[in-house]
């Protein structure tokens, strides 16, 4: 999903105050994410949705099968730190992580988390936040880039691999065993 415009605010908010502020009657129907206590606005693009979609379908089908964890879309709310709140378009979270499904956020990042590029996003925008989830905990990061087709996986901000349309990506520890071919993520109907 993209990202549209950033709110500049006196002092750096705090999650907790900035999920207050998402309550708000004026933000309703939109989707905020919080980096470095400022706001951006989210803006939804289609087929970066219809790919987290899909990538969601996989990772869902392979969690029936074998429920460790959780899985949520592009509007679960993941606590990165004290002022900072991501919403990954696909995120994976193991129940020993959390037993209980949260009113509001999940209090801790994300096992794995899944970006899509839309077209208001920018290549380096997107790999600077890969680096920050696995600086701050998360453990598996795919950044899919529609236009040529490649996903990018990231075990930790020195650890890129580039996969290609006839690659395989990996869920590693993370999702043992589960496995999906590149080229299943840009199908389309």
């Amino acid at each position: 999903m993209a990202q549209l415009e950033i709110q500049h605010h006196a002092k750096q908010m705090t999650v907790e105050a900035f999920w207050d502020w998402c309550d708000l009657p004026e933000n309703a129907d939109r989707l905020f994410e919080l980096y470095d206590g400022e706001i951006i606005e989210k803006t939804p693009s289609f087929e970066p949705s219809e790919i987290a979609i899909t990538i969601g379908a996989f990772i869902k089908f392979y969690l029936l099968q074998n429920p460790i964890g959780r899985l949520s879309g592009a509007d679960g709310t993941y606590k990165m730190s004290d002022t900072r709140s991501y919403i990954p378009d696909v995120a994976y979270i193991s129940k020993a992580r959390m037993p209980d499904t949260p009113k509001r956020g999940v209090l801790v990042p994300p096992d794995l988390a899944v970006e899509v590029m839309s077209p208001t996003d920018s290549k380096r925008q997107l790999r600077l936040k890969a680096e920050r989830y696995i600086e701050l905990g998360t453990q598996l990061v795919w950044l899919v880039f529609p236009d040529t087709q490649q996903v990018e996986v990231y075990h930790d901000a020195n650890d890129v691999l580039t996969v290609g349309i006839a690659g395989l990506l990996e869920g590693y520890a993370v999702l043992p065993g589960f496995t999906l071919a590149v080229s299943a993520i840009f199908v389309t109907i």
